[in-house]
Order: structure tokens, then sequence, then C-alpha cells
């Protein structure tokens, strides 16, 4: 619309002025001539004042670098007409000056776009603000530090959960590499310092597994501030092991002495209870089982030799039996005809039975002993005499 009356105006001048030089020729009356003309001149005056200027943003650095902080302040000019603004965001000017402070966040450019704003006509300013070798170098210490502070965290926190005197050494040295003091690292360290001793009581306990290190353990746990209840509990574990353990050991002494008594007096009844003992252990005993099994196997060789020994003399019975039924049959017969010239018996050899010790010869047996089939020859030779219970 200005534009439009600026452009009547302008059409304005020139026609006044064409009239009054027509009337200046002509000497005509110049007056509304000369108020056409200075109308014209005043509205065009108007317009133009009323003509919006153009979007300004004037940036003197396209490029600036951050201090060793990473801070950097850009400054640029505008006219009053703008409105400038950077990401949506407007920035406040001041007689035509404006200046905004960014501060990276790391190592790397970053872009910033100005836009001045007049109406719906914008223009654009682009600033690369990159980081200084102070600035780059303040975040590699920084980053090393954080990474020191991560460590000295995780040495910390292991230390705790299991407060022993490397994992405290550890955590020390590693706080320690730290630029800066942390007083909570400090107190945490002097508390896992206190229980150092009482956790490496408790492995020893451990270890050991023995009533007076469990004892001692536990007037240490009593006091312990970290990980108390934790600690309680292994402790309840290494006695209840304890116990176990002497339970065992008398199992195992019992076994023993049944095996020994197996060993010294080998009966089925002492083996069985041998045998008994050694299945009531938890994990067995190998030694115990192949002593027992040995004992088995003299169990089984002196029934068999038992057996032998039952069976020769059952057949030294039957044969001495049979040679006294002939004998007896001999003599009926010889009774029942004595005029009949006795036979001639020199080839013959009549058996008896006789002992490994007795001092007579028996045709049957005759009492308790291993008796052994022999000649009467035999026996006689050995100057064993006929038993008067069997002649």
């Amino acid at each position: 619309m200005t534009a439009f009356i600026g452009l009547l105006s302008f059409l304005g001048i020139i026609i006044g002025g064409v009239l009054s030089l027509k009337a200046v020729f002509k000497k005509q009356p110049k007056k509304k001539a000369l108020i056409l003309t200075g109308a014209s001149f005043i509205v065009m005056i108007g317009a133009l004042a009323l003509t919006p200027a153009s979007p300004r943003v004037d940036i003197a650095e396209k490029s600036i670098e951050t201090n060793e902080q990473g801070t950097a302040i850009i400054e640029g000019k505008t006219n009053d007409q703008s409105n400038i603004t950077l990401d949506g965001e407007k920035i406040e000017t001041k007689n035509g000056e404006f200046s905004y402070k960014v501060t990276l966040k790391d190592d790397q450019p970053q872009k910033l776009t100005f836009v001045a704003s007049i109406g719906d006509t914008d223009k654009a300013e682009t600033v690369e603000v990159k980081p200084s070798k102070a600035f780059v170098a303040f975040l590699n210490e920084e980053k090393q530090e954080q990474e020191t502070l991560e460590q000295a965290e995780t040495a910390l926190v292991l230390a705790e959960s299991k407060p022993t005197q490397k994992n405290y050494d550890e955590a020390v040295t590693r706080i320690n590499s730290l630029t800066k003091e942390r007083d909570d690292f400090t107190k945490r360290l002097a508390i896992i310092k206190e229980n150092v001793p009482i956790y490496e009581a408790v492995e020893l306990a451990e270890t050991k597994q023995t009533k007076e290190q469990v004892d001692s353990a536990a007037a240490l746990v009593a006091k312990a501030t970290l990980n108390k209840d934790s600690l309680l509990k292994r402790l309840t574990t290494v006695q209840q092991k304890i116990t176990e353990k002497e339970k065992t050991e008398k199992q195992i002494a019992s076994a023993r002495e049944a095996v020994e008594k197996a060993e010294q007096e080998p009966t089925d009844d002492h083996y069985n209870q041998a045998i008994a003992r050694i299945k009531e252990l938890p994990n067995g005993n190998t030694d115990l089982t192949n002593r027992a099994n040995a004992v088995k196997q003299t169990l089984t060789a002196q029934k068999e030799e038992a057996k032998k020994v039952a069976e020769a003399q059952k057949k030294a019975e039957q044969e001495a039996q049979k040679a006294a039924i002939e004998q007896q049959q001999a003599q009926a017969a010889a009774a029942q005809t004595p005029e009949t010239p006795a036979p001639d018996t020199l080839g013959t050899e009549e058996m008896v039975l006789v002992t490994r010790t007795g001092e007579k010869y028996h045709n049957r047996k005759c009492g308790n002993g291993t008796y052994t089939p022999a000649t009467l020859e035999e026996a006689q030779a050995r100057g064993l005499t006929p038993c008067s219970k069997c002649y």
C-alpha cells in the first residue's frame, strides 16, 4: 500500500510540475499547480517514511574460537526494525547491536544461524564456533579425570563388597591418582580399612574350618560396618561344615574300628558290620572298602578250604567204613566155613583210619579229629596200635 501511495505521489509531483511550467509559460495562475505539487511531495515523503526498511544482520566474524572453557561471544549489528532470532529464540538488541554467548560441550565445531526478520522478509547469517586448542586440552583433561574417577568408584565398590587388603590398596591407588581430593572417597576408604581384618578373619575361618577360628572371626564380625549380615551367614556355613566334618570323622573312626575287628576276627558278622559302617559314610572310603573286600576274600578262601577238608574227611570215612564192612564180611564168612583152608591174604592189604597226631588206628571214625585212610601195614610201621573201641 505504501508503495502504491508513493507511486501516486510521485506522479502527482510530475503532473504538478508540468502544470506549473505550463502556467508560467502561458502566464496563467500557478496556485493549483503548486498546491498539487506540494501535496504530492508531502504524500511521497510520508509514504517513504512509512515504507519498511530491509532486515539487517551483520556479524563481523563468521568463524570464531572459544576460550579455554569452551565459551565464545558472538557480536553483531542490525537495524531497529529487525527482530533477531536464533533457532526460534529471540535475541535482545540494543541500539542496533546484539551479542550472544555460546558454550561448546565437546570438541566438535558448532554452526549458529542468526535470522533478522521484518514482516515476512528474512535475512540470515551463519557463524561457526570452533573449539580452541586450550579448550580441547581442557576437555581431554576432564575426560581423563572422569575416567579416573569412574575407576576409583569401581575400585571403592569392589573394596566395600570384598574388603580385602588387596582391594583396599587398589582403591587407595585409584583415589590418589585423582587431581581433586574427594572427601567422600576418603571417608569410604577409612571404613574399608577398618573392615579389612574382619573380612580376612572370615576368610581364614573358611580356610581352616576350626572352631577357634570361627569364634575369633565371630567376635570381629560383631563390630563390622560392611556386609555384616553376609559375613554372619558365611560363618554359619563354616560352623555347619565343621559340625558335618566332626560327624564324618566319627563315622570314619567307627567304620575303621569295624574293619580292624573284621581283619582280626574274619567272620561273616564282623564283615557285615564293617560294610554297614562304610555305607554310612557320606562320600564312602576307598581304603576301608578295599580292606573290607580283603576280609571278604579271606572268608571266601577259608570257606573253600573248610569245604575241601570236609569233603576229604567224608571220603576217608566212607572208604574206612567200606573197608571195615568188607573185613567183617570176610571174618563172618571164615567163621561159617572153618574146614575150608584160609585163603592166602598175603596179597590183600587191610585198610584202616588214622589221624595226623593220634597213636591208634581205627576201622571207623572214632571221636573228633580228621581221619585219613591208610593200610594196616603203614599204620603199624608208624608204631600205631589198634583202637580198643574199634577192635
